[in-house]
């Protein structure tokens, strides 16, 4: 086979790669209910192609009336507001879905091993793992819950 085929080939394959990574990432983009205490967060592009959450709300009768990231274990961290908090990030595209990414959970100030599944077009399925122990939940996109 000629070079340049094979050079062609493989960039066009790379290409068709990275639109099928972003339009996954296009289908996960948006705002999204938890369902431990309800709290919406917002996933959208890292600006590398992987998805990033930021906590967008979270009810101060959950948080004991807390704004800031008081349980962070990093002191230093503790005054930075939840409103806009990085709870997600890291994350590697998969058949199905996003693997070795980071979920960072404010109310015990523990970041986990975790992993994210469009299930269907609103429902997200997260895993957190701390050692061999994991949780998940399926979140629900928040504009199905005001519809």
């Amino acid at each position: 086979m000629d070079l340049r085929v094979l050079g062609l080939s493989i960039a066009v394959w790379s290409c068709a790669l990275q639109v099928a990574a972003a339009g996954d990432l296009a289908a996960l983009a948006g705002e999204w209910r938890t369902v431990r205490h309800g709290a919406d967060v917002e996933i959208r592009d890292c600006g590398d192609g992987s998805p990033c959450g930021f906590l967008i709300f979270v009810s101060t009768d959950i948080t004991g009336g807390e704004v800031n990231d008081m349980r962070n274990n990093d002191p230093s961290l503790r005054d930075r507001p939840l409103d806009g908090l990085p709870i997600l990030w890291g994350f590697s595209k998969r058949d199905k879905g996003w693997y070795r990414g980071k979920l960072y959970n404010p109310d015990t100030g523990q970041t986990f091993r975790s992993s994210m599944e469009l299930i269907a077009p609103d429902e997200l399925k997260v895993k957190g793992c701390l050692g061999p122990l994991c949780r998940q939940q399926t979140w629900v996109r928040l504009h199905s819950i005001q519809s």
